[in-house]
């Protein structure tokens, strides 16, 4: 699929090794006291689902709490920003079924199902 097509792709956060490479806060600047929860679940969109030109890629937590969202001219960008944001933690992306509406519902439902009961962040 090249980066012009539709792209609704969703990756599991694993344990991370203790130390967030990267934070997310709400408006600039960075405010430590506004910082985002982190993420369990990554959604990437491109194409014809995405708000602009060019890919998104989405923070969840499992609980449906934003962690967090950017902008990337691509959808392999948005990859590469995810992989070095997350590094071992960041699970195989998957393919969001083209029958599903809404993709970020599905993306924080799956993170739910499989996460749940989770000990380790």
């Amino acid at each position: 699929m090249t980066d012009s097509q539709r792209v609704r792709a969703i990756a599991l956060i694993g344990a991370m090794d203790g130390a967030r490479h990267l934070t997310h806060t709400t408006n600039f600047p960075l405010d430590p006291a506004k910082m985002l929860p982190a993420a369990d679940v990554l959604l990437l969109v491109a194409g014809e689902d995405a708000e602009s030109p060019g890919a998104m890629l989405f923070r969840y937590t499992a609980h449906g709490e934003i962690g967090g969202d950017t902008w990337h001219p691509t959808a392999a960008d948005a990859r590469e920003q995810a992989g070095e944001e997350y590094r071992d933690a960041l699970g195989e992306w998957i393919d969001v079924p083209d029958d599903v509406a809404d993709a970020h519902a599905f993306a924080v439902q799956y993170a739910a199902e499989r996460l749940d009961g989770r000990d380790d962040r």
